[in-house]
């Protein structure tokens, strides 16, 4: 309070004599200044209202700064007109002077000392004060409030900056202009998100985490998605079971880095990794799977299962030849597949429907009843499987068994020759 005193004093004395000057009387012992009356204020005096008081003779004449100035309390004074001191104790002493006391520049220099300084690339915390068409006016405790414009008040364009600032409320900016010739700065808070969102994501991608993605535009080649808050490509290729359509604009779905690339701000990402993977996962070896046949090539079919690809091979297909695929199995089709074996690092399955035929060629000639009985067929041929399983490896034994005798009793022949 002390320093706010003696800038006060200060400011009264320069403008008093500002005045004197530019009216071009001369400086006199017997000239007075105006008398103060002393005032309580009903709330602290607000940092705000000091920064303004200080920023006012650098911006405007002195004329104006004394008509401005002496109609707000200035730390408990304010003007009151002529008056006596000896008879009313309000009034503050009259204050006689020869010449001013000191100049602007000397005044600048002693209100230095309650404003920040701040440089471009710095890092400040400000409260929000103002929000309009331009940018949000942010009070960092310098001269003037700095602007934060709408491209740099988020990660995403934003139509109202109320919708990421809270009036009053406080935040973290990067300085990245000078000070114009008003004093002003211009901050950002997109930069720094932008910083947090990509340690964020490397975070995630060392750990091979699944996230959710949220779909903002599609193209020909897939779909634009948002990773907090920074924009990635999902390929079509790499979505599961569906193709990139504007209905999917708005939907959050789950994914998985293909590829983070920070030096040239290259994200990728997949949507089917983190749906196969699940999938991939609780698949087993002689399952009975649904699917629908999404491609026909020369050596067989690809069977999509909840966006998980699998290949039935046309020698899978049926025990007898199959000679027309597009016939027996086209585009569209929906049918039950066993799993015979699985690739979980490729997300790739190995499919037979001719595990599932009660008889050779039922596939070809009854699909339908082969369906219908895929479960109990399934579990009769892995039944069968075991059985012809166990048989090999008892034969197998057995043959080790009588190779061990047979050289047992080769060596016994050979030592008693050799007696």
């Amino acid at each position: 309070m002390r320093h706010l005193a003696t800038a006060a004093a200060c400011a009264l004395l320069l403008v008093v004599g500002s005045s004197a000057m530019r009216a071009g009387a001369p400086p006199a012992r017997s000239r007075q200044a105006s008398a103060f009356r002393m005032v309580t204020l009903d709330a602290p005096l607000r940092a705000e209202s000091m920064d303004s008081m200080l920023e006012m003779p650098n911006k405007v004449a002195n004329r104006m700064f004394n008509k401005a100035k002496f109609k707000m309390p200035l730390n408990g004074i304010e003007p009151v007109g002529e008056g006596d001191a000896a008879t009313d104790p309000e009034i503050l002493p009259i204050i006689e002077y020869e010449e001013p006391l000191f100049t602007y520049t000397e005044f600048s220099s002693q209100i230095g000392g309650f404003t920040k300084r701040v440089s471009k690339g710095d890092n400040c915390t400000g409260r929000v004060i103002l929000v309009n068409p331009s940018g949000a006016l942010v009070d960092i405790g310098t001269k003037a409030s700095a602007l934060v414009p709408n491209s740099e008040a988020s990660l995403t364009p934003v139509d109202d900056l109320l919708t990421v600032f809270e009036l009053g409320a406080t935040y973290s900016f990067e300085v990245i202009t000078s000070e114009d010739e008003n004093g002003q700065l211009q901050l950002s808070r997109k930069r720094l998100m932008h910083a947090e969102a990509w340690q964020k994501l490397e975070a995630m991608h060392a750990a091979d985490a699944e996230f959710l993605a949220t779909v903002i535009a599609v193209n020909r080649g897939g779909a634009i998605v948002l990773v907090e808050g920074l924009r990635a490509f999902l390929p079509g290729s790499h979505l599961a079971g569906r193709m990139a359509t504007d209905d999917m604009v708005g939907e959050k779905i789950p994914c998985k880095f293909l590829d983070l690339d920070k030096e040239n701000s290259r994200v990728v990402v997949s949507n089917r990794r983190a749906t196969v993977e699940k999938l991939m996962d609780s698949i087993e070896v002689g399952m009975v799977v649904d699917g629908v046949v999404t491609a026909v090539k020369p050596y067989g079919v690809f069977v999509s299962m909840n966006g998980v690809a699998g290949l039935l091979h046309i020698s899978q297909i049926s025990s007898e030849r199959v000679n027309d695929l597009e016939q027996v199995v086209p585009i569209g089709t929906k049918l039950k597949c066993m799993v015979v074996s699985q690739d979980a690092s490729k997300g790739r399955l190995a499919l037979s429907t001719k595990n599932l035929e009660a008889k050779p060629g039922q596939m070809l000639r009854e699909p339908d009843v082969v369906f219908a009985n895929a479960d109990a067929t399934a579990r009769a041929f892995l039944a069968r499987e075991a059985a012809e399983r166990e048989a090999r490896e008892a034969a197998a034994q057995d043959v080790i068994l009588g190779l061990e005798t047979a050289l047992a009793g080769s060596s016994g022949d050979a030592d008693r020759a050799i007696a």
